[in-house]
């Protein structure tokens, strides 16, 4: 596809956008994905194909889910039609799956900063290559951004960082900066303006042209870009300010970076897109859109109708929490809807706190609320959160502050893969001092767990997978969790338990039920409490003569919850042994989650076969 882009006519590049559209819609409609953003990108990509020579050149995209057309325009097109599924394609840039991905991302922000260290390497080899680092979906917002382009005057030459501006985050824009991005003069608007004056400009007598009228209102129009746009501020950081133009319009898009390509020093090109352009319901729902299961083309309606989720779950049930609560507060970084604060949005606005693109920020604008006297429940995705370590550390736990934590997306994720995997979040929350972590079983525990949070005055981490729950409801009166208590799921009849964490549970129990066709009868212990351990599982394996261990747990099995209980079992001087099951030394790959518990021999096959060996 590279050589035909770069042999192509405008009308032909017209053309091939149409197809990518078409094919990129199909794909997504049957495999699900983040198609929004990706449709918003199809120009671009034809226009950075056509005048950049990769792989010498280098393209970085920013988190990821911009770059379908770029998989499909590279050297993918004839298997992306296994996007996100076991053994397939990744739906985020991949070092290892292509010599077109130079760089892996599936975190807001990185783009800049990689492009930069790129970009010395080449330097420090004399290669004169191109970096290009495409930026949009509010990334440009993140701290880490903003970081990068601090250094964008010393180690920016021969870059170019391209702002894709869709007036959006991943949900809506929030901030000074994307309010910036949003003023009536950037924009579609001000190319229209632009175009406008370079028309009248045209059309002046040949006796102006050359003259110095001509050269005046020319210098007028560059300049005055930099007052109207948000130019000032990137100029300010060493960039060459371009645009905004219209992200859509191959032949302006193609002109402008053929200009720019020969420029050595630091290129900032500001363009402008739809999100979910080309595709009636994405351009209408973009927020939908921007990340969804398989739909029917024809309506835009998912296939199936969602089963209950904990988020979904998590929605319904936090405006009740909040009205019977009036001191609580509610953070989240850019992503009101994927964490299920948009029902407790809507219902309380001025206690739900969207700070963008900044997990860090959120979590010590947390800690501020908290030692305000406020009760701040922050919930990020497991694999963002991870971004905020020093700040839990520093900000939250050493202070002992009371912030409960709801980690979302906690596990292994599915299709999204290895960078939205929630693997890590139980080993980094147990070795934090003064940090309480549990791990509910299906959605009425997770409530029940938010309950028993607030009644702590300590930081709490309470950690949910993605995906389905039981469909159990709540009703507006939880029976209280009791303090650091796990409970037994299953009676036992020999000297072998299974201790589950969270979802596991559900796993561990469906592994109970194949030993019984073959006699073998373990104890099923629900763990709750990662940290503390519960005492009275101490107690049980004591009363029981407990001598076989079987932990099974949906995160990295190094410094996880198996971990914890061997350390507790060898301080206390209790000779169980013990097999710890859980993720081993992997980032995990893509896919349904299904078929990675079983990949990773955490399904109730590899329960049983565990307890079997034991």
């Amino acid at each position: 596809m590279i050589e035909r882009i770069k042999q192509a006519d405008s009308q032909e590049l017209i053309e091939i956008a149409a197809e990518t559209r078409k094919k990129m819609v199909e794909t997504v409609a049957k495999r699900g994905g983040h198609l929004a953003s990706s449709l918003g990108t199809v120009e671009l990509t034809i226009a950075l194909l056509k005048v950049f020579d990769l792989p010498k050149d280098k393209i970085i995209w920013d988190v990821g889910h911009q770059a379908y057309a770029y998989k499909m325009l590279t050297d993918r097109w004839g298997n992306f039609d296994t996007l996100r599924t076991y053994g397939g394609i990744s739906g985020f840039p991949k070092i290892s799956e292509s010599k077109y991905d130079f760089f892996g991302t599936g975190h807001g922000g990185t783009s800049i900063s990689a492009g930069l260290g790129m970009r010395e390497a080449l330097r420090m080899r004399n290669d004169g290559a191109k970096v290009i680092s495409v930026i949009g979906d509010g990334a440009i917002t993140s701290g880490l951004a903003l970081e990068a382009m601090n250094n964008v005057d010393r180690f920016g030459k021969n870059t170019i960082t391209i702002l894709n501006d869709n007036d959006m985050f991943i949900s809506t824009s929030v901030g000074a900066l994307s309010k910036w991005f949003s003023r009536k003069l950037s924009g579609q608007k001000y190319s229209a303006a632009r175009n406008e004056i370079k028309q009248l400009i045209s059309k002046l007598p040949p006796i102006f042209h050359g003259e110095k009228i001509v050269d005046i209102i020319r210098k007028t129009l560059n300049s005055s870009k930099s007052l109207l746009t948000p130019g000032i501020l990137f100029e300010g950081f060493g960039y060459q300010y371009v645009g905004p133009i219209d992200g859509h319009n191959i032949e302006e898009l193609v002109e402008t970076l053929n200009d720019l390509k020969p420029n050595g020093e630091p290129v900032l090109l500001h363009i402008h897109t739809v999100k979910g352009k080309g595709y009636r319901f994405a351009e209408e729902n973009p927020r939908k859109f921007h990340g969804i299961a398989p739909f029917e083309i024809e309506t835009g309606e998912m296939k199936k109708p969602a089963s209950p989720s904990f988020t979904g779950y998590l929605a319904d049930y936090l405006p009740r929490l909040f009205r019977r609560h009036s001191n609580l507060v509610a953070i989240t970084a850019a992503m009101p809807d994927g964490t299920g604060l948009w029902k407790l949005q809507e219902a309380f606005p001025s206690r739900v706190y969207d700070v963008g693109m900044s997990e860090g920020h959120a979590v010590t604008f947390a800690s501020g609320l908290a030692a305000g006297g406020l009760r701040p429940v922050v919930a990020i995705y497991s694999t963002f959160l991870q971004r905020a370590f020093d700040n839990i550390v520093h900000d939250v736990a050493l202070q002992n502050l009371p912030v409960t934590f709801l980690i979302d997306r906690a596990g292994l994720v599915g299709e999204d893969g290895a960078t939205h995997h929630g693997l890590f979040d139980i080993a980094y929350c147990r070795m934090i001092p003064n940090m309480t972590v549990m791990a509910p079983r299906d959605e009425s525990e997770m409530a029940r767990m938010i309950e028993f949070s607030l009644s702590l005055k300590s930081p709490v981490a309470i950690r949910y997978p993605r995906g389905n729950g039981s469909g159990k409801r709540s009703s507006n009166r939880l029976t209280p969790l009791r303090e650091c208590s796990g409970e037994i799921m299953a009676e036992g009849n020999s000297k072998t338990m299974i201790v589950s964490v969270g979802i596991m549970t559900v796993y561990a129990m469906e592994a109970a039920e194949k030993l019984k066709k073959e006699k073998i009868f373990p104890f099923v212990y629900d763990l709750k409490f990662i940290k503390p351990l519960p005492e009275d599982l101490f107690e049980l394996i004591k009363q029981h003569g407990i001598t076989h261990i079987v932990t099974v747990e949906d995160g990295i099995a190094a410094g996880g919850a198996g971990s914890a209980l061997l350390e507790e079992l060898s301080r206390r001087r209790i000779d169980s042994k013990c097999t710890i099951l859980g993720v081993k030394d992997s980032f995990s790959t893509h896919g349904r989650q299904t078929e990675l518990r079983t990949a990773e021999g955490i399904d109730a096959e590899s329960i049983a076969g565990a307890v079997k060996n034991l």
